[in-house]
Order: C-alpha cells, then sequence, then structure tokens
C-alpha cells in the first residue's frame, strides 16, 4: 500500500502535526515549573516526613489571614473594575459624544504606561490620602490598573450590538439606563467573567502594590507574604515553594472554572 491510497484521514499532515508538536512542546514547559512544585512540595523535608513542608507553612506563617487579605483586595478592584468598564464601554460604544473617540485613545494609551513607573507619585498621593495601610488604597490602584484595558474590550464588544436594538428600545419607551441594565449588561456577560478573570488573576499575583501599600503584616496578601518568608523566619527555599504552590491555587481554580467564558469573552472582545 502506498501512501496515496491512504484515506485522506490516514494520511500524515504536516501541517496539522508540526503546530501540534509546537504547542505540546510549550504546554509542557508551562506545566513543568508547576508540577516542579508539588514534587517539592510533597517531598520528606530534611526536618520531617511526607507533608512536613506544609505543617511547617501554615504554623510559620497565618496563611488563612493572608488568603482573605487577598481576596478583599483581588474581589474588590475586580468589582470595581468590571461595574465601571462595562458602564464606561457601553457609553462610548452606544451613547457617543462629542470627543468620545479621543477620550477612548487616550483610554487606549493608558494601557501602555505600566504600573511601576506610576507606583512612587501614586505612593505619595496615596499616603496624603489615608490609602497607605487601608485596603482601599491598593484596591483603587489595581483597579485603576485594569480598567483602560477592560474598558476597550467592553467597547469593542458593545460595538458588535447592533444600534438598532437601542433604538428599539428607546421608542418602546425604556431609558438607556434601563437598556443598559436589563439588555446590554446582561448580553456582556461572556465579556465581563473575561474582564473579571483577568482583574483576578492580575490582582492576585501582584506583588509590588501590596508590598508598598500594606505595611502591617496583619494586612498582608498572600504574594507579599510568602515573598517575606525569605527575609523574617527562615530561608528555607523548599518552604517559599511550597507557599508558592499555595498561592498559586486559587488563580488555577478560578481559570479553570472561567475557562470557557474567557477565551470566548476576549474572541468577542477582539472580533468586534
Amino acid at each position: 500500500m502506498v501512501l496515496d491510497d491512504l484515506a485522506p484521514s490516514q494520511k500524515l499532515n504536516r501541517t496539522t502535526i508540526v503546530p501540534f508538536v509546537v504547542v505540546a512542546l510549550v504546554a509542557a514547559a508551562s506545566v513543568a515549573p508547576f508540577l516542579y512544585l508539588v514534587t517539592i512540595s510533597l517531598l520528606p523535608s530534611t526536618t520531617g516526613g511526607f507533608g512536613a513542608l506544609w505543617g511547617r507553612l501554615f504554623s510559620t506563617v497565618p496563611v488563612a489571614t493572608y488568603l482573605v487579605n487577598s481576596g478583599i483586595v483581588s474581589g474588590g478592584a475586580t468589582l470595581i473594575v468590571l461595574i465601571v468598564s462595562c458602564m464606561a464601554g457601553y457609553g462610548f460604544s452606544k451613547l457617543r459624544f462629542f470627543g468620545s473617540n479621543a477620550v477612548l485613545l487616550a483610554i487606549i494609551a493608558c494601557i501602555s504606561v505600566p504600573l511601576a513607573t506610576t507606583i512612587i507619585p501614586n505612593y505619595f498621593n496615596f499616603a496624603r490620602a489615608g490609602g497607605v495601610g487601608t485596603f482601599w488604597g491598593p484596591i483603587v490602584m489595581y483597579a485603576a490598573g485594569a480598567t483602560p484595558f477592560a474598558t476597550v474590550l467592553m467597547s469593542n464588544f458593545f460595538r458588535g450590538i447592533p444600534d438598532e436594538l437601542v433604538e428599539s428600545a428607546v421608542m418602546d419607551g425604556a431609558t438607556y439606563w434601563q437598556i443598559f441594565t436589563a439588555i446590554m449588561a446582561r448580553l456582556a456577560m461572556p465579556a465581563l467573567m473575561t474582564v473579571g478573570v483577568l482583574s483576578f488573576l492580575d490582582t492576585w499575583n501582584d506583588l509590588l502594590v501590596g508590598l508598598l501599600f500594606l505595611p502591617d503584616p496583619e494586612m498582608r496578601t498572600i504574594s507579599v507574604g510568602i515573598a517575606a518568608l525569605q527575609g523574617v523566619r527562615s530561608t528555607n527555599i523548599e518552604m517559599i515553594l511550597t507557599g508558592s504552590l499555595l498561592s498559586a491555587i486559587p488563580p488555577i481554580i478560578a481559570f479553570l472554572l472561567f475557562e470557557k467564558y474567557l477565551v470566548a469573552g476576549i474572541t468577542a472582545g477582539i472580533s468586534k
């Protein structure tokens, strides 16, 4: 039997195999560090048996407190981003006003500004306003950093919804606010899921803002708390890696739960 006699499904498709191999290699390289963390955390340590690192971590670090703090900061910032970006995206796409395009371009330009470049002046501004040492300071900082991209994504999504839908609702006597809450916000759920997951992951994994804006050890986020292990009670790299694994579990769970919404929302926001 020669290769030409094989059915099309039996033939080797190089255009399919090569991308598959590349994706497989990239996936393996991405999963390898996580598997390494799991292996290190479960192997017997020099001072105990299996799982001893987890016991030492929970006895050394107030893990529950740090997780709650991270949840407060990440959840608060995500909620603000969802509300502001959804309303702003609706306004820029369906309630156009004089200069709206210029304002949107300015928001797009803000995406290119790294958060680290504004951290020092913002720190002093928030310190004067009482935002350092309180949860609302980092919440506002994280929300301000994530809102420009979220607004652009939501604006692109709403632009894909026909204007006739809004005009028809207005002719039926609905106000623009009623149209937003009853129609637009519900249609935007896939995009909102995307914005929420991205904002949550970005806030949860950040170290710089939490380190500067929450100096009180009792108010540390999990990322800051794990990083502080290196210079406080222990320099055991194995325990630090175990803490890093613990810090990565909530974002991984969030990603797995909302993966389909994440992909659908990004695709809709970009394609439209």
